[in-house]
């Protein structure tokens, strides 16, 4: 917890060019993790991945949704304001 804030600190601290090169950093040790898994260890992660993406496609598309059925809402409310004003 301790090394967790002082990381943060740390962080907060830092240019936009340093948590640039920090991110590629972190990218790096990311595919040499990666690179180590086994095959099997890869395909569970390849199959994390594709959950993940789903959820944030379902996520997004319910965001969609719901701003397509506030739209719609203000056409109708907009039209029967028309309406009553004529």
């Amino acid at each position: 917890s301790d090394g967790r804030l002082r990381a943060n600190a740390r962080r907060n601290n830092m240019t936009a060019e340093e948590i640039e090169e920090r991110r590629s950093e972190d990218r790096l040790r990311t595919i040499v993790r990666r690179d180590n898994m086994t095959a099997e260890e890869t395909e569970e992660l390849r199959s994390d991945d594709q959950l993940r993406a789903i959820a944030r496609r379902n996520n997004e598309s319910f965001e969609v949704r719901n701003q397509h059925q506030a739209s719609d809402r203000l056409r109708t409310l907009n039209s029967r304001a028309t309406e009553s004003n004529e």
